[in-house]
Protein backbone atom coordinates (compact mmCIF):
# COMPACT_ATOMS: atom_id res chain seq x y z
CA UNK A 1 0.00 0.00 0.00
CA UNK A 2 1.10 3.31 -0.86
CA UNK A 3 1.02 6.11 1.70
CA UNK A 4 -0.05 8.58 -0.73
CA UNK A 5 -3.98 9.48 0.04
CA UNK A 6 -3.73 7.07 3.35
CA UNK A 7 -5.61 8.85 6.50
CA UNK A 8 -3.32 8.38 9.67
CA UNK A 9 -4.09 9.57 13.13
CA UNK A 10 -1.41 10.26 15.52
CA UNK A 11 -2.26 10.73 19.25
CA UNK A 12 0.62 12.44 20.46
CA UNK A 13 2.76 15.33 19.26
CA UNK A 14 5.90 14.65 21.20
CA UNK A 15 8.78 14.20 18.90
CA UNK A 16 8.34 10.95 17.98
CA UNK A 17 4.61 11.79 17.14
CA UNK A 18 5.84 15.19 14.88
CA UNK A 19 8.35 12.66 12.65
CA UNK A 20 6.14 10.50 12.07
CA UNK A 21 4.36 13.09 10.52
CA UNK A 22 6.53 14.49 8.81
CA UNK A 23 7.49 11.64 7.29
CA UNK A 24 4.44 9.92 6.57
CA UNK A 25 3.12 13.00 4.86
CA UNK A 26 6.22 13.63 2.49
CA UNK A 27 5.25 10.48 1.44
CA UNK A 28 1.29 11.66 0.32
CA UNK A 29 -0.59 10.61 3.28
CA UNK A 30 -2.98 12.99 5.12
CA UNK A 31 -2.17 12.99 8.95
CA UNK A 32 -4.04 14.37 11.81
CA UNK A 33 -2.60 14.70 15.31
CA UNK A 34 -3.99 14.91 18.45
CA UNK A 35 -2.12 16.08 21.98
CA UNK A 36 -3.69 16.56 25.19
CA UNK A 37 -1.47 19.78 25.84
CA UNK A 38 -3.33 22.45 25.78
CA UNK A 39 -1.12 24.17 22.89
CA UNK A 40 2.72 23.59 21.74
CA UNK A 41 4.55 22.81 24.40
CA UNK A 42 7.17 24.93 25.38
CA UNK A 43 8.09 22.42 28.81
CA UNK A 44 10.96 20.33 29.08
CA UNK A 45 14.91 20.44 28.61
CA UNK A 46 17.95 19.69 26.56
CA UNK A 47 18.23 16.33 24.37
CA UNK A 48 20.77 14.49 22.10
CA UNK A 49 20.56 14.17 18.51
CA UNK A 50 23.20 11.68 17.56
CA UNK A 51 24.60 10.66 14.56
CA UNK A 52 22.20 8.27 14.33
CA UNK A 53 18.89 10.66 14.74
CA UNK A 54 20.38 13.21 13.15
CA UNK A 55 20.79 11.65 9.99
CA UNK A 56 16.76 11.03 9.31
CA UNK A 57 16.25 14.96 10.33
CA UNK A 58 18.70 15.28 7.32
CA UNK A 59 16.87 13.28 5.39
CA UNK A 60 13.62 15.08 5.98
CA UNK A 61 14.96 18.25 5.28
CA UNK A 62 15.81 19.50 8.87
CA UNK A 63 19.23 19.72 9.06
CA UNK A 64 19.63 23.45 8.66
CA UNK A 65 17.10 24.15 11.35
CA UNK A 66 18.38 21.74 13.67
CA UNK A 67 21.63 23.68 13.57
CA UNK A 68 20.09 26.78 13.65
CA UNK A 69 19.27 26.04 17.08
CA UNK A 70 20.92 23.52 18.50
CA UNK A 71 24.89 23.25 19.76
CA UNK A 72 26.72 20.55 18.09
CA UNK A 73 29.20 18.90 20.41
CA UNK A 74 32.65 18.48 20.24
CA UNK A 75 33.35 16.59 23.44
CA UNK A 76 32.36 14.50 26.10
CA UNK A 77 34.18 14.65 28.66
CA UNK A 78 33.93 11.61 31.75
CA UNK A 79 35.39 12.49 34.97
CA UNK A 80 35.53 11.10 38.86
CA UNK A 81 33.70 13.81 41.14
CA UNK A 82 36.69 14.63 43.46
CA UNK A 83 39.06 15.07 40.70
CA UNK A 84 40.04 18.36 38.36
CA UNK A 85 41.37 16.10 35.63
CA UNK A 86 39.11 13.80 33.11
CA UNK A 87 39.35 10.13 33.24
CA UNK A 88 38.48 10.01 29.10
CA UNK A 89 37.96 12.65 26.62
CA UNK A 90 35.66 11.35 23.73
CA UNK A 91 36.01 13.05 20.36
CA UNK A 92 32.67 13.58 18.95
CA UNK A 93 34.71 15.11 16.03
CA UNK A 94 37.04 11.95 15.21
CA UNK A 95 34.65 9.63 15.59
CA UNK A 96 35.39 5.79 14.57
CA UNK A 97 31.70 5.13 13.63
CA UNK A 98 31.63 6.26 9.96
CA UNK A 99 28.08 8.43 10.16
CA UNK A 100 29.24 11.85 9.10
CA UNK A 101 26.03 13.53 11.09
CA UNK A 102 26.91 15.55 14.29
CA UNK A 103 26.31 15.01 17.50
CA UNK A 104 23.82 17.65 18.57
CA UNK A 105 22.04 19.07 21.89
CA UNK A 106 19.30 21.14 21.76
CA UNK A 107 16.13 22.02 23.69
CA UNK A 108 13.07 19.71 23.44
CA UNK A 109 10.98 22.79 22.97
CA UNK A 110 13.46 24.36 20.49
CA UNK A 111 12.70 20.74 18.07
CA UNK A 112 9.35 20.24 19.19
CA UNK A 113 8.68 24.07 17.28
CA UNK A 114 10.29 23.68 14.15
CA UNK A 115 8.49 20.29 13.63
CA UNK A 116 5.54 21.60 14.07
CA UNK A 117 6.45 24.16 11.59
CA UNK A 118 6.98 21.61 9.52
CA UNK A 119 4.18 19.73 9.34
CA UNK A 120 2.25 22.97 8.95
CA UNK A 121 3.22 23.57 5.92
CA UNK A 122 2.92 19.86 4.58
CA UNK A 123 -0.46 20.40 5.38
CA UNK A 124 -1.02 18.38 8.49
CA UNK A 125 -3.85 19.11 11.00
CA UNK A 126 -2.97 18.78 14.74
CA UNK A 127 -5.53 19.59 17.74
CA UNK A 128 -4.47 20.66 20.81
CA UNK A 129 -6.28 20.13 24.38
CA UNK A 130 -7.25 16.86 23.17
CA UNK A 131 -7.16 14.03 25.84
CA UNK A 132 -7.49 10.39 24.77
CA UNK A 133 -9.82 8.96 27.54
CA UNK A 134 -10.80 5.63 25.62
CA UNK A 135 -9.86 3.75 22.46
CA UNK A 136 -12.05 1.08 21.06
CA UNK A 137 -11.38 -0.84 17.89
CA UNK A 138 -12.27 -4.00 15.41
CA UNK A 139 -11.25 -5.22 12.48
CA UNK A 140 -12.89 -1.97 10.32
CA UNK A 141 -12.48 1.00 12.26
CA UNK A 142 -10.64 2.69 15.69
CA UNK A 143 -12.83 4.92 17.87
CA UNK A 144 -11.52 7.35 19.67
CA UNK A 145 -13.34 9.01 22.34
CA UNK A 146 -11.66 12.77 24.40
CA UNK A 147 -12.14 13.68 27.63
CA UNK A 148 -14.55 16.68 25.80
CA UNK A 149 -16.83 14.30 24.84
CA UNK A 150 -15.68 13.97 21.07
CA UNK A 151 -15.04 11.08 19.35
CA UNK A 152 -12.64 10.81 16.04
CA UNK A 153 -12.89 7.34 13.85
CA UNK A 154 -10.03 6.19 12.14
CA UNK A 155 -8.56 3.37 9.84
CA UNK A 156 -5.09 3.76 11.30
CA UNK A 157 -3.58 5.15 14.79
CA UNK A 158 0.16 5.62 15.85
CA UNK A 159 0.50 5.30 18.83
CA UNK A 160 3.33 8.44 20.10
CA UNK A 161 1.40 9.33 23.24
CA UNK A 162 4.48 8.71 25.73
CA UNK A 163 5.05 6.87 28.73
CA UNK A 164 1.61 6.16 30.15
CA UNK A 165 0.16 5.29 26.33
CA UNK A 166 -3.49 4.75 26.44
CA UNK A 167 -3.19 3.05 23.26
CA UNK A 168 -0.53 0.90 24.27
CA UNK A 169 -2.96 -0.22 27.31
CA UNK A 170 -5.85 -0.37 24.35
CA UNK A 171 -3.82 -3.43 22.59
CA UNK A 172 -3.70 -5.00 25.57
CA UNK A 173 0.20 -4.24 27.19
CA UNK A 174 -0.53 -3.56 30.94
CA UNK A 175 2.57 -5.00 32.13
CA UNK A 176 3.86 -3.18 35.19
CA UNK A 177 7.27 -0.95 35.13
CA UNK A 178 9.38 -1.69 37.38
CA UNK A 179 11.75 0.86 39.50
CA UNK A 180 15.11 0.94 38.80
CA UNK A 181 16.18 2.22 42.31
CA UNK A 182 17.17 5.70 40.75
CA UNK A 183 15.84 8.89 40.53
CA UNK A 184 16.84 11.69 38.39
CA UNK A 185 16.62 15.87 38.45
CA UNK A 186 16.10 17.91 35.61
CA UNK A 187 17.33 21.69 35.40
CA UNK A 188 18.48 24.32 33.38
CA UNK A 189 21.24 27.20 34.37
CA UNK A 190 21.89 30.25 32.73
CA UNK A 191 25.13 29.85 31.87
CA UNK A 192 26.61 33.40 33.06
CA UNK A 193 26.06 31.97 36.56
CA UNK A 194 28.10 28.94 35.81
CA UNK A 195 31.74 28.49 37.19
CA UNK A 196 32.81 25.54 35.20
CA UNK A 197 34.99 25.60 31.86
CA UNK A 198 33.14 23.16 29.65
CA UNK A 199 30.95 25.38 27.26
CA UNK A 200 30.20 25.78 24.84
CA UNK A 201 30.71 22.52 22.94
CA UNK A 202 31.03 19.83 25.44
CA UNK A 203 29.26 17.73 27.57
CA UNK A 204 30.77 16.68 30.84
CA UNK A 205 29.73 13.16 33.10
CA UNK A 206 30.48 13.55 36.45
CA UNK A 207 30.74 10.17 38.69
CA UNK A 208 30.70 9.36 42.22
CA UNK A 209 29.47 6.66 44.73
CA UNK A 210 25.39 6.02 43.74
CA UNK A 211 25.56 9.41 41.75
CA UNK A 212 26.20 11.14 38.75
CA UNK A 213 25.95 14.14 37.39
CA UNK A 214 25.62 15.11 33.57
CA UNK A 215 26.26 18.71 31.64
CA UNK A 216 26.08 20.08 28.39
CA UNK A 217 25.37 23.71 26.88
CA UNK A 218 22.16 24.52 24.64
CA UNK A 219 20.62 27.66 23.42
CA UNK A 220 24.31 28.98 22.02
CA UNK A 221 25.84 28.15 25.25
CA UNK A 222 23.31 30.75 27.08
CA UNK A 223 21.85 27.44 29.13
CA UNK A 224 23.28 24.69 30.14
CA UNK A 225 21.09 21.46 30.81
CA UNK A 226 21.81 19.43 34.13
CA UNK A 227 20.55 16.07 34.88
CA UNK A 228 21.30 14.38 38.12
CA UNK A 229 21.11 10.70 39.43
CA UNK A 230 20.94 9.60 42.25
CA UNK A 231 20.54 5.84 43.59
CA UNK A 232 17.99 5.46 46.02
CA UNK A 233 15.45 2.66 47.82
CA UNK A 234 12.61 5.72 47.77
CA UNK A 235 10.37 5.13 45.31
CA UNK A 236 9.49 8.38 43.00
CA UNK A 237 6.94 8.54 40.26
CA UNK A 238 7.80 7.91 36.38
CA UNK A 239 7.53 11.45 34.26
CA UNK A 240 9.87 13.95 33.75
CA UNK A 241 7.60 17.04 34.63
CA UNK A 242 6.98 16.65 38.69
CA UNK A 243 9.04 19.92 40.48
CA UNK A 244 10.86 19.07 43.36
CA UNK A 245 13.16 21.53 45.83
CA UNK A 246 16.17 22.75 44.93
CA UNK A 247 17.50 21.93 48.55
CA UNK A 248 16.66 18.01 47.73
CA UNK A 249 19.06 18.31 45.35
CA UNK A 250 21.62 20.07 46.68
CA UNK A 251 21.81 18.03 49.74
CA UNK A 252 22.26 15.14 47.67
CA UNK A 253 25.33 16.32 46.69
CA UNK A 254 26.44 17.87 49.43
CA UNK A 255 29.94 16.24 49.50
CA UNK A 256 31.10 16.89 45.78
CA UNK A 257 33.47 19.64 45.30
CA UNK A 258 32.84 23.45 46.06
CA UNK A 259 32.51 24.23 42.09
CA UNK A 260 29.37 21.47 41.52
CA UNK A 261 27.88 22.87 44.77
CA UNK A 262 28.05 26.43 43.02
CA UNK A 263 26.76 24.81 40.18
CA UNK A 264 23.55 23.16 41.86
CA UNK A 265 22.96 26.22 43.95
CA UNK A 266 21.94 28.09 40.70
CA UNK A 267 19.93 25.31 39.43
CA UNK A 268 15.64 26.70 38.76
CA UNK A 269 12.69 25.34 38.72
CA UNK A 270 14.15 21.30 39.88
CA UNK A 271 12.27 18.54 38.22
CA UNK A 272 12.59 15.13 39.69
CA UNK A 273 11.11 11.64 38.31
CA UNK A 274 11.57 8.51 39.39
CA UNK A 275 13.68 6.05 36.74
CA UNK A 276 11.53 2.29 35.54
CA UNK A 277 12.79 -0.02 33.39
CA UNK A 278 10.16 -1.50 30.85
CA UNK A 279 9.55 -5.14 29.47
CA UNK A 280 9.49 -4.69 25.64
CA UNK A 281 6.27 -5.78 24.15
CA UNK A 282 6.42 -9.08 22.32
CA UNK A 283 3.81 -7.51 19.56
CA UNK A 284 3.39 -3.37 19.14
CA UNK A 285 0.62 -3.57 16.55
CA UNK A 286 -2.85 -4.96 16.57
CA UNK A 287 -5.82 -4.55 13.68
CA UNK A 288 -4.89 -0.54 12.66
CA UNK A 289 -2.78 0.53 15.88
CA UNK A 290 0.77 0.60 16.33
CA UNK A 291 3.03 1.87 18.34
CA UNK A 292 6.08 3.89 18.55
CA UNK A 293 8.66 5.64 20.72
CA UNK A 294 8.26 5.64 24.17
CA UNK A 295 4.55 4.51 24.11
CA UNK A 296 5.92 0.87 22.88
CA UNK A 297 9.64 1.20 24.77
CA UNK A 298 10.16 3.78 27.19
CA UNK A 299 14.03 3.30 28.12
CA UNK A 300 16.47 4.97 30.76
CA UNK A 301 18.27 7.92 30.17
CA UNK A 302 21.71 6.70 30.03
CA UNK A 303 23.00 7.04 26.62
CA UNK A 304 20.32 9.99 25.83
CA UNK A 305 18.21 7.86 22.91
CA UNK A 306 15.00 7.98 23.94
CA UNK A 307 14.36 11.00 21.45
CA UNK A 308 16.77 9.02 18.95
CA UNK A 309 14.88 5.91 18.97
CA UNK A 310 11.71 7.32 18.33
CA UNK A 311 13.00 9.44 15.37
CA UNK A 312 14.19 6.03 13.80
CA UNK A 313 10.79 4.67 14.66
CA UNK A 314 9.03 7.47 12.80
CA UNK A 315 11.36 6.87 10.12
CA UNK A 316 11.04 3.43 9.69
CA UNK A 317 7.51 2.80 10.34
CA UNK A 318 6.43 4.91 7.32
CA UNK A 319 9.18 3.60 4.86
CA UNK A 320 7.94 -0.18 5.35
CA UNK A 321 3.91 1.20 5.30
CA UNK A 322 4.72 2.76 2.12
CA UNK A 323 6.32 -0.01 0.55
CA UNK A 324 4.04 -2.92 2.08
CA UNK A 325 0.50 -4.52 0.51
CA UNK A 326 -1.50 -3.52 3.92
CA UNK A 327 -1.08 -2.19 7.64
CA UNK A 328 -0.55 -5.85 8.40
CA UNK A 329 2.27 -6.20 7.22
CA UNK A 330 3.60 -2.91 6.86
CA UNK A 331 3.52 -3.25 10.77
CA UNK A 332 5.09 -6.44 11.00
CA UNK A 333 7.91 -5.41 8.55
CA UNK A 334 8.35 -2.06 11.15
CA UNK A 335 8.20 -4.16 14.34
CA UNK A 336 11.20 -6.79 12.74
CA UNK A 337 13.41 -4.52 12.11
CA UNK A 338 13.26 -2.20 14.93
CA UNK A 339 12.65 -4.97 17.80
CA UNK A 340 16.42 -5.95 18.16
CA UNK A 341 18.00 -2.66 18.07
CA UNK A 342 15.28 -1.48 20.60
CA UNK A 343 16.44 -4.34 22.79
CA UNK A 344 20.19 -3.62 22.51
CA UNK A 345 19.45 0.34 22.92
CA UNK A 346 17.86 -0.23 26.08
CA UNK A 347 19.91 -2.90 27.49
CA UNK A 348 23.20 -0.82 26.90
CA UNK A 349 21.20 2.07 28.91
CA UNK A 350 20.64 0.73 31.79
CA UNK A 351 23.88 -0.93 32.27
CA UNK A 352 25.13 2.42 31.75
CA UNK A 353 23.62 3.59 35.17
CA UNK A 354 25.74 0.97 36.79
CA UNK A 355 29.08 1.89 35.80
CA UNK A 356 28.16 5.37 36.15
CA UNK A 357 27.61 4.27 39.43
CA UNK A 358 29.84 2.49 41.31
CA UNK A 359 31.27 2.25 44.58
CA UNK A 360 34.24 1.53 46.31
CA UNK A 361 37.15 -0.99 44.90
CA UNK A 362 34.74 -1.60 42.11
CA UNK A 363 34.70 2.35 41.29
CA UNK A 364 38.17 2.52 41.24
CA UNK A 365 38.64 0.08 38.82
CA UNK A 366 36.15 1.51 35.90
CA UNK A 367 37.90 4.93 37.14
CA UNK A 368 41.36 3.39 36.12
CA UNK A 369 40.07 1.35 32.88
CA UNK A 370 38.91 4.81 31.42
CA UNK A 371 42.18 6.56 32.15
CA UNK A 372 43.94 4.16 30.95
CA UNK A 373 42.37 3.01 27.74
CA UNK A 374 41.85 7.11 27.78
CA UNK A 375 46.04 7.33 27.34
CA UNK A 376 46.83 3.82 25.62
CA UNK A 377 43.89 3.94 22.54
CA UNK A 378 42.07 7.41 23.09
CA UNK A 379 39.30 5.87 20.48
CA UNK A 380 37.97 2.58 22.86
CA UNK A 381 34.93 4.57 24.78
CA UNK A 382 34.00 5.81 21.60
CA UNK A 383 33.61 2.83 19.18
CA UNK A 384 32.29 1.07 21.70
CA UNK A 385 29.16 2.73 20.84
CA UNK A 386 29.67 2.43 16.96
CA UNK A 387 26.84 0.20 16.70
CA UNK A 388 24.52 2.53 17.36
CA UNK A 389 26.06 5.87 16.12
CA UNK A 390 27.02 4.61 13.10
CA UNK A 391 23.68 3.39 11.96
CA UNK A 392 21.46 6.02 9.83
CA UNK A 393 17.71 4.25 9.25
CA UNK A 394 16.93 6.71 6.72
CA UNK A 395 19.93 5.63 4.83
CA UNK A 396 18.61 1.89 4.69
CA UNK A 397 20.88 0.76 7.34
Amino acid sequence: MSLKNQSVTILGAGIGGLTAAVAMSQRGARVTIFDQMKRQSSIGAGIQISPNGFGVMDTLGLASQLLSKGNILEFINVQNYKKPLFSSRVDLMRVTHGNPNPHLVIHRSDLVGLLIKKIKKLGVIVHFDKKAKSINYDDKEIEISFGDETVHKTDMLVGADGIHSIVRKSIGYKAEPKFTGKVAWRAMIKSKFIPLNDLPSEATIRFGPNRHLVTYPIRDGNLVNLVAVEKRDEWVAEGWNHSDKKENLERSFQHWPTDILKLLSVAEKVKLWGLFSHDLPKKWHSSGIVLIGDSCHPMVPFLGQGANMAIEDAWVLAEELDSSINLEEGFKKYQLRRYNRIKKVSMASLSNGDIYHAVGVKANIIDLGMKASYKFKPSFIQSKYDWLYGVDVSRGD
